[in-house]
């Protein structure tokens, strides 16, 4: 079931909540209260402000839903090829060039032409110590399918009108892909080395309509794997080791421009459109929303009078949420990834902001003790059965403005694998040694993670809130 967005007024927070959000930037939260109340004031925070806990228990979202976005996305920097974790990976290349005239003749005339793609692969991903090594491809006889649009023009200006299309128009256009043709190959996949290249003959029939180009050549190639056992990864086109597309007649070769750009198409396999179901690397999410009355029921019987107010301009700041976290049950066996480390669960909150609400992204603060000892709660893929997300952005606005009848609403996305789920700086530094120490590692793992645990079974809201203490 889908909820309507509901359109707010903006206000102005008060003194207090601007003087916590300045304050709180980067707060890390003991485990006691007594604890966090200190470091307030450590802080600067005044000491006539305190700090007490709530909890909301047993919440059951009342409403689920899943977004994932298959417009084509850029391939400029790095390109995926083939099936991973139920989504499938096409790659585009779109080209402009003009051949050289003596050598298409040459070209028309060999019994031994042909043309051939060299894509170079990532080398960055295949030689990190975090990649298993028995994941590198050894070999293994992969069925691509090429398929291809030519066109034709006479001149410059031909060229010119192709690299004046808008990279958003492009993309667009690949949503109704009509081929002229397409063919099937069978390719040997190597075992990535160095600066190694992936060479893919491309068919004769493609090749055939290559000899016939008189001028001008705009060529669109689009690579699919689908019955691929892995997703491969290239470079882009805008990197130093950018795809080659080469004609080659007896003993020449003739190598055309760069691609002018590349994209992914991606393609999902889920049988569950609906299913709470996350892919690392991709534009999904999952959109969670909590009743409220449970949670105005507990802050009532906080603060012994009924919550929210329903009169003026129904802002309720009698405290400041200054830090919230909702934990949720967690089961990773149904889950998919490649890399074998943990994940992080990126989050944010749906606010009010200038007569609209917006998505607004979560900032994440450390609790020292618990990341010593536990390691992060934020992470997937992990030690333990609950996932803790934080979530003050959103439920500062949600408790301040709960009298004009909003719920509480946040979204979740899969970020990049975490390398120091201990770690508490959360952030890569150098050591005193001068050695750099990594908390991410840089490429997305293409998993899986079915959230279903997550949503079906209760979740729990810890609020932290400051008050005057003159003002409770």
């Amino acid at each position: 079931m889908k909820k309507k967005w509901f359109g707010l007024s903006a206000r102005t927070a008060s003194i207090v909540a601007v003087l916590l959000s300045a304050v709180l930037t980067s707060c890390f939260f003991e485990s006691d209260d007594n604890g966090l109340e200190k470091w307030l004031s450590d802080q600067g925070m005044p000491s006539s402000y305190k700090v007490q806990t709530l909890s909301v228990s047993n919440l059951k979202p009342m409403s689920v839903e899943t977004h994932l976005s298959t417009f084509p996305k850029s391939a400029d920097v790095h390109a995926v090829l083939g099936r991973s974790a139920n989504l499938t990976h096409d790659l585009v290349l779109d080209l402009a060039f003009m051949p050289d005239t003596s050598f298409m003749k040459k070209l028309a005339k060999s019994d031994t032409s042909g043309a051939f793609l060299a894509m170079f692969w990532l080398r960055p991903y295949y030689q990190a110590k975090q990649f298993p090594k028995d994941s590198v491809p050894k070999g293994e006889e992969v069925d691509v399918t090429v398929s291809w649009k030519l066109e034709q023009g006479k001149d410059d200006d031909f060229l010119d009108s192709i690299a004046d299309i808008a990279d958003s128009s492009w993309y667009k256009s690949l949503l109704e892909w009509k081929a002229d043709a397409s063919e099937d190959i069978s390719l040997k996949m190597k075992v990535p080395k160095g600066d190694t290249a992936l060479r893919m003959e491309l068919p004769s029939a493609l090749v055939e309509s290559l000899k016939k180009v008189k001028g001008a050549a705009h060529l669109q190639l689009r690579l699919s794997a689908p019955k691929s056992g892995r997703a491969y990864r290239f470079y882009g086109d805008a990197t130093s080791f950018p795809p080659k597309l080469a004609l080659y007649a007896d003993s020449v070769n003739a190598v055309s421009p760069n691609p002018a750009r590349m994209a992914n198409i991606i393609s999902s396999e889920e049988e569950c459109e609906e299913c709470p179901i996350l892919h690392g690397g991709v534009y999904d999410s999952i959109v969670v929303e909590l009743p409220p009355e449970p949670i105005l029921e507990a802050l009532s019987d906080f603060y012994g009078d009924d919550f929210p107010y329903t009169e003026g301009d129904k802002v309720d700041v009698r405290q400041t949420v200054i830090h919230a976290e909702l934990t949720m049950a967690r089961d990773d066996s149904k889950g998919q990834n490649e890399l074998g480390l943990p994940i992080q669960v990126v989050v944010g909150s749906y606010v009010d902001s200038a007569d609209m609400v917006i998505r607004r992204m979560e900032s994440y603060r450390v609790n020292n003790d618990v990341v010593l000892d536990e390691g992060h709660q934020n992470l997937v893929f992990h030690d333990g059965d609950s996932l803790t997300v934080q979530l003050t952005n959103g439920v500062r606005d949600f408790v301040n403005k709960a009298g004009d009848g909003r719920s509480m609403k946040f979204i979740m996305r899969l970020g990049y694998p975490f390398l120091q789920e201990k770690d508490t700086t959360y952030s890569d530094y150098r050591t005193v040694e001068g050695d750099t120490v990594r908390l991410y590692f840089s490429y997305f793992d293409y998993a899986r993670y079915d959230f279903s645990t997550s949503v079906d079974n209760p979740m729990s809201l810890k609020l932290w809130l400051a008050s005057k203490r003159g003002d409770e």
